[in-house]
């Protein structure tokens, strides 16, 4: 080799080892500004469900896949663990690690498209920078990477029919704590509006063990609310959710805590986002707002009109509409509050925090959806 081009060929090697390195921390500078802004209760919670995610993962990559089948199902599993990955960083939030565990689905869905071991190189070299990712969060906050002993409970898939995919997870309990009246009401629901839709989901429920009894009846009401509008207008049919690169099962998440005298609950899918231009149309069927606004508006006036009565955009719906509007009077009456947040194609997630003082005396039994 010329001189010359030796040289050459030695400055692009170290320029782009530098465009590495500078990657490199500028993701580390993103994670650790996330760190400084994250709940240590939400952020231990997360680092429990990783610790178990990731020993999952580890069991499912060692697994060798001998047959075409036998791969595919191996990723579609590894897509899972990631999409609720993804779900559960972005409920802290932990925006720049869902990035991360969203990227890592992007390339599981291309490795999903062959069939043989070589596709899963790239999303292999994405896994591994996930576990440095959170061996990193472990060392700079002092939180294990280790499963707590905690109650969670899940719908593995709900659809029509609903189909059970293992022992170990059918009542998705843990041996700690007893599955909540609250949760199983949940669980019952999803599988029956899953089911009524022909959509796949898996539902998280994590804290459910800690709602007082004075807030069951409203906690209910508002969850049955947020998982039908979920499933009628956030995630999609299997079909859809397969010809957009995602995992054919719908991941959503309900997660309940309590501190410095305040309940938040938190509720997310990996649906298709609020459509804003739909719900700006159906708010202007609705009188609600002016004919002339453009229908590519700010998108936080469609997050608003969703808790208003009839502004409903899914085909079949069983609610007429009124749903997010008995979740709006809910916060309002124990003096809560609503954020919305939602990235198309990608999810939405509704935070409701409510001052557990103000909060009223509510009956006992688990009101109807």
């Amino acid at each position: 080799m010329l001189p010359e081009l030796k040289d050459q060929r030695n400055a692009d090697d170290e320029a782009a080892q530098l465009r590495c390195e500078i990657e490199r921390l500028r993701a580390e500078r993103a994670l650790l500004s996330d760190l400084l802004a994250a709940p240590d209760p939400a952020l231990t919670r997360f680092m429990s469900a990783a610790a178990r995610s990731s020993a999952r993962l580890r069991r499912l990559l060692s697994r060798r896949a001998r047959e075409p089948a036998e791969y595919l199902r191996k990723v579609a599993q590894l897509r899972r663990l990631h999409a609720r990955l993804a779900l559960l960083a972005h409920s802290v939030p932990l925006p720049s690690v869902a990035l991360m565990f969203e990227q890592t689905d992007t390339a599981l869905a291309v490795a999903g498209t062959g069939s043989l071991g070589d596709e899963l190189l790239p999303a292999l070299v994405l896994i591994e920078e996930s576990a440095l990712a959170l061996s990193m969060i472990s060392e700079r906050t002092g939180i294990s990477l280790a499963p707590r002993r905690r109650y969670r409970s899940r719908v593995a898939h709900a659809r029509a029919p609903v189909e059970a995919v293992g022992a170990a997870e059918r009542g998705g309990v843990e041996a700690s704590a007893p599955l909540p009246r609250l949760a199983q009401a949940l669980l019952q629901l999803g599988e029956q509006l899953a089911a009524e839709q022909g959509k796949r989901i898996e539902l998280s429920l994590v804290g459910l063990e800690q709602v007082p009894e004075e807030l069951f009846s409203s906690l209910y009401d508002m969850l049955a609310q947020l998982l039908r509008n979920a499933i009628e207008h956030g995630v999609e049919t299997p079909a859809q959710r397969t010809a957009a690169g995602k995992s054919p099962c719908s991941a959503l998440l309900a997660q309940f805590s309590i501190r410095a005298g305040q309940a938040e609950l938190i509720f997310q899918d990996d649906g298709q986002g609020l459509q804003a231009s739909q719900i700006l149309q159906a708010g202007i069927a609705r009188g609600l707002i002016d004919p002339e606004t453009p229908l590519a508006g700010d998108p936080r006036q469609a997050s608003s009109l969703i808790f208003f009565p009839g502004v409903s955009t899914a085909a079949i719906s069983n609610g007429r509409g009124l749903g997010m509007g008995i979740v709006r009077d809910h916060v309002k009456r124990m003096g809560g509050r609503i954020q919305v947040a939602t990235r198309r194609a990608q999810f939405t997630r509704i935070r409701i925090r409510i001052p557990l003082s103000e909060a009223p005396a509510q009956g006992t039994g688990i009101g109807r959806a």
